[in-house]
């Protein structure tokens, strides 16, 4: 003879709620599964993580000689263009080197006599940019790069 314990329910309802769980997801459309279970969780973690671990800034560039040229070209035209106001994400560590780096896309290709800053104020390579931006753009990450010849 069985015997039933006084809260035997609540282990027999758990075991019948994930097997009704299981055969859901086991039997149900395979583009549903896919994206509700992987794709949307992946997609909100990385937004999560992206918006604690980096800082966004947007950037202009005033002087249409030092455009970054970051076009992509796919079957002739040109996708992911710069464009002033456009939104880049750096570490909360790196400099202004870095971050003239990362929107010319190396080393080599960053023109020497560019100059980042805002609100009239100018910005040394080996500054922090987080601190920078806090200290002299009153947080609003607004980053102007200009040619320090032509300006002069």
């Amino acid at each position: 003879m069985t015997q039933r314990w006084a809260f035997t329910f609540l282990r027999e309802g758990l075991q019948f709620r994930i097997g009704r769980l299981y055969e859901t997801f086991w039997y149900s459309q395979s583009n549903l599964k896919w994206m509700l279970v992987f794709i949307y969780p992946g997609f909100l973690f990385y937004t999560r993580w992206r918006a604690e671990n980096q800082y966004k800034y947007r950037v202009y560039v005033a002087d249409q000689d030092i455009k970054p040229d970051t076009a992509t070209k796919i079957l002739g035209r040109s996708l992911f263009a710069f464009k002033n106001g456009n939104s880049v994400y750096t570490r909360g560590s790196s400099t202004v080197q870095d971050f003239k780096e990362k929107i010319y896309g190396g080393k080599t290709k960053v023109p020497a006599t560019v100059r980042a800053g805002c609100h009239g104020r100018i910005f040394e390579d080996s500054d922090n940019l987080a601190l920078a931006v806090r200290s002299f753009c009153r947080r609003d990450p607004k980053i102007v790069l200009w040619d320090e010849v032509t300006a002069q």
